[in-house]
């Protein structure tokens, strides 16, 4: 709302601010049956009395005609549902609608603005701010000020600071991780897609690795690892060794027997010749 309303309503007295209550109050009075009543009576007061809204009647429809004219006075069947409220208001040619709910120990209001879909909303507490429900305003509700000015910071002022909420529902969409994405490793893989980069050797048959290089030796380091496997590997895809041990020099040919003559004493060898 206009900062000047705001503040003609901090500057009020007490008694200008609720004139004009008591003739309000005796157009319902005869009706109000339950102590969430005078609550939306409150609140009708303060819209019409200090916003300039104007009442077009009960009910949720969210369209407007032309030819609706406001009034201040309550309409009639306002409190004839034992569970909730629906109040359409006008101003300044936007339709808002003043929306109630009765639960077990508390009253709902919320006002809506068509036009924005924004919304505000108050929670209450009937039994324990509304003593009775005859006579003047202060004995009807002992701490009236005090609800009055919560209803201007919870309900009226934030529809037009721009405080209160969209009528709507967002859905927040995590982003989703990068496609092959790896949190333990420092760099993207190699794709098939990317050229091998100049002095990278990557022989046919092996995975490219995250840096470039390819997967020779790695099982030797890691037994357990994935990879071409490794010097203990037995599988279908064992390691390449890196030394062959060799065993006993076979024999010089068929059928023979004894030590090889390369191995034998020289004739007329002896020990003593360099002696």
């Amino acid at each position: 709302m206009e900062t000047s309303t705001s503040n003609s309503l901090a500057s009020s007295s007490k008694s200008d601010f609720f004139y004009g209550w008591d003739l309000l109050y005796k157009t319902v009075d005869g009706i109000i049956d339950k102590k969430p009543d005078v609550m939306v009576v409150l609140a009708h007061f303060l819209l019409t009395k200090h916003y300039k809204f104007r009442c077009i009647g009960i009910g949720d429809d969210k369209t407007l005609n032309e030819d609706e004219e406001g009034s201040e006075l309550l309409p009639d069947y306002w409190n004839s549902d034992n569970t909730k409220y629906s109040l359409r208001y006008v101003h300044n040619n936007v339709l808002y609608l003043l929306l109630g709910h009765i639960t077990e120990d508390a009253l709902i209001l919320n006002l809506l603005d068509i036009n924005t879909k924004n919304v505000s909303n108050i929670c209450l507490t009937p039994e324990s701010l509304v003593v009775e429900v005859k006579g003047n305003i202060y004995k009807i509700m002992p701490t009236a000020n005090d609800i009055v000015q919560r209803f201007r910071n919870e309900l009226c002022d934030p529809i037009f600071t721009g405080n209160s909420r969209e009528v709507t529902t967002q859905t927040h969409v995590a982003p989703s991780p990068a496609p092959n994405s790896d949190p333990l490793r420092m760099s993207d893989p190699l794709r098939a897609s990317e050229p091998i980069r100049p002095g990278s050797f990557m022989p046919h048959g092996f995975e490219p690795r995250p840096f470039g290089f390819p997967d020779i030796g790695r099982g030797d380091l890691d037994p357990l690892g994935r990879g071409s496997g490794n010097l203990y590997s037995f599988g279908p895809n064992p390691g390449l060794a890196r030394f062959d041990p060799f065993g006993p020099i076979p024999p010089r040919g068929p059928g023979s027997i004894g030590p090889n003559p390369d191995h034998m004493r020289p004739p007329n060898w002896n020990p003593d010749y360099y002696m």
